[in-house]
């Protein structure tokens, strides 16, 4: 079987370190990332998941095999239970923003255009990076973090760094490497592309977050 998928991650092993060495991962793996930091990342995390599983909900009605439609339909339909078990223990409801930030416009954006007007390749690999580099940061944060006991946000480091969500992760994976297996070289470059900029994008996302970006005008 190809593994697209490990030829491109060796690509943007440079983006995924940089993600590990940003401030908000350092400071959210040893607990000292301001709360008001991680409310703006929560408030926009909100939102890009309203927008994520919309965007997994269209690219499963391109998947031919059942199995596959049935695998991003559920994952659609899991992040609503991600976002009511973490949201409701960390999301501050009474001052939530409903403006995205120009980060999360960004990215939520990009996404939905190439799953709605390119490839079902393309599509795959431009909303796989959402899946992989939250495994890979869930997992580098588990294994690194000294304070287990008393990290605040402990309940979203285990979210991302349990079991089940490496079994979805996994099945993403799995799909994207299939499909890849059966095109030529000029679409696997595209899908390179997109899961290039979706990386650069989970970085972007973290580092406006940590920052609290606002539109300036």
């Amino acid at each position: 079987m190809s593994n697209w998928f490990h030829t491109v991650t060796i690509k943007t092993e440079p983006i995924l370190a940089k993600i590990k060495e940003h401030p908000f991962i350092i400071k959210l793996m040893d607990g000292t990332l301001s709360k008001e930091v991680f409310q703006f990342y929560v408030n926009q995390d909100s939102l890009y998941l309203s927008e994520y599983k919309k965007t997994l909900a269209q690219l499963s009605i391109k998947c031919a095999e059942a199995k596959d439609t049935r695998f991003f339909l559920d994952a659609a339909s899991g992040i609503i239970d991600v976002e009511d078990e973490l949201h409701q223990i960390f999301l501050d409801k009474k001052d939530f923003n409903t403006e995205p930030s120009p980060s999360c416009e960004l990215y939520t954006g990009y996404m939905s255009r190439i799953v709605n007007n390119h490839s079902l390749e393309e599509g795959l690999a431009v909303i796989l990076p959402c899946f992989t580099i939250y495994k890979e940061i869930g997992d580098y944060i588990l294994a690194n973090q000294t304070n287990k006991d008393n990290n605040p946000y402990q309940n979203w480091i285990q979210t991302y760094a349990s079991e089940e969500f490496a079994n979805a992760v996994s099945s993403a994976i799995e799909i994207t490497n299939r499909h890849a297996e059966k095109v030529p070289e000029e679409v696997l470059k595209k899908m390179d592309v997109a899961f290039i900029k979706t990386s650069k994008l989970e970085w972007l996302f973290w580092d406006s977050a940590y920052n609290k970006e606002t539109w300036k005008i």
